[in-house]
């Protein structure tokens, strides 16, 4: 998360030097969530988040910030999860989820960063969370632009971004305006049923990422992690590898273009590989209109999307790709005066093996219909949403 802190208001001082500083945001959708064809379901469900921050200095070149992320989502999402069709990852009642998305926990993030400037070299940024997010990946997509209106996750997310919530994250960092070069030390294993508590461990697992930003609104990531026993019911550890190239552009006179396309590769055992590709974008051209749209291909298991459970060591793995797209809308206006509302709709379609019709039907069509609020204090950079 970036501190942002909104400035004081005209005719106020500012704070002392050795005063906190705060800021808080989030976003909520209310959302009638239908995924279609023979494996889809329908539900009510909310996706949200909050973020808290706080800052100070810490005297010289020393600035301290505590870090918290919420999310209610394990009351508002059903305990089996989100309807999503052609996602896999985590478990509900000892099963794999298979079409699917998992609710954040309670405890997203929780953690406290000490930041020295070293002047015109840089500086230095030390993280230390019972619950963070390890160097590894894009910016997670409930944070970043380029998904600033999606009502869902993308299907590549445990390719790519899916560490966002570990526990017992260590990091250090050292950048300047074009290159950062970071690596943590954290626990490996997923977050475990209960959405409502940590699930401490030791520090197992480690990762590492570079990021440069050539400027004209272009940042680039290359970063690869290694986890020990990640997963509930697939034995062994994890080597990810991901890449990413995103863009930015505020507009003169208002409006925003965010543009991220990524890939990820998780290498498993069995000498398998599962590839999850991506490339999305979100477009405010005028104050109260937002187009958005994102594409897809993801390797699954036949037998896991078949069958809905994991595959058992048994059965040889055959891999099919499964294709995805999205396209949404939402506009905005202003039904509340504490929250910026929109209310939108996004239609998603795929593409998959002949061997799946049976099984997803031939044309299967996703639709969301929501209401999405996003609040915060004044001056708070709201990351997404």
């Amino acid at each position: 998360m970036c501190a942002a802190v909104a400035a004081p208001a005209a005719g106020e001082s500012a704070p002392p030097p050795e005063a906190w500083t705060f800021y808080w945001h989030g976003y909520a959708y209310l959302d009638s969530n239908r995924a279609g064809g023979e494996s889809g379901a329908r539900v009510f469900e909310s996706v949200n988040h909050l973020m808290l921050g706080a800052d100070r200095p810490l005297g010289g070149r020393w600035r301290m910030g505590l870090r918290g992320m919420f999310s209610i989502e394990p009351a508002t999402i059903p305990l089996e999860g989100s309807p999503l069709l052609f996602q896999r990852g985590e478990t509900y009642q000892d099963n794999l989820l298979v079409d699917r998305q998992h609710a954040h926990d309670l405890f997203v993030q929780l953690a406290a960063e000490f930041e020295r400037s070293l002047g015109a070299t840089g500086r230095l940024l030390f993280t230390v969370g019972v619950r963070g997010e390890p160097a590894v990946g894009p910016v997670a997509f409930p944070h970043r632009p380029s998904a600033a209106e999606f009502p869902m996750a993308p299907l590549s997310h445990h390719n790519q971004d899916s560490t966002h919530i570990s526990d017992d994250v260590v990091s250090a960092l050292w950048g300047n305006r074009v290159v950062s070069v970071e690596g943590s030390v954290f626990h490996g294993a997923e977050p475990d049923e209960d959405r409502w508590d940590l699930d401490q461990g030791s520090l197992d697992s480690y990762a590492g990422r570079i990021t440069l930003a050539p400027g004209g609104g272009f940042s680039l990531q290359v970063s690869a992690c290694r986890r020990e026993q990640p997963e509930a019911l697939e034995p062994g550890n994890q080597t990810r590898q991901t890449a990413s190239v995103a863009w930015e552009k505020i507009f003169d006179g208002g409006g925003s273009l965010a543009v991220l396309a990524g890939t990820g590769r998780n290498l498993l055992p069995e000498d398998q590989e599962e590839w999850g590709h991506l490339a999305e974008a979100t477009w405010h051209p005028r104050p109260r209109h937002f187009l958005y749209a994102r594409i897809e291909q993801v390797d699954r298991d036949l037998f896991e999307l078949t069958n809905k459970m994991q595959r058992p060591e048994d059965v040889e793995p055959k891999r099919v790709h499964a294709e995805e797209m999205t396209l949404g809308y939402a506009y905005s206006w202003p039904l509340l005066k504490e929250a910026e509302t929109a209310a939108g709709i996004a239609v998603a379609g795929y593409r998959f093996d002949d061997r799946l019709d049976d099984v997803y039907g031939e044309r299967p069509i996703s639709l969301w219909v929501y209401l999405r609020f996003r609040f915060g204090s004044e001056g708070a950079h709201a990351h997404h949403h």
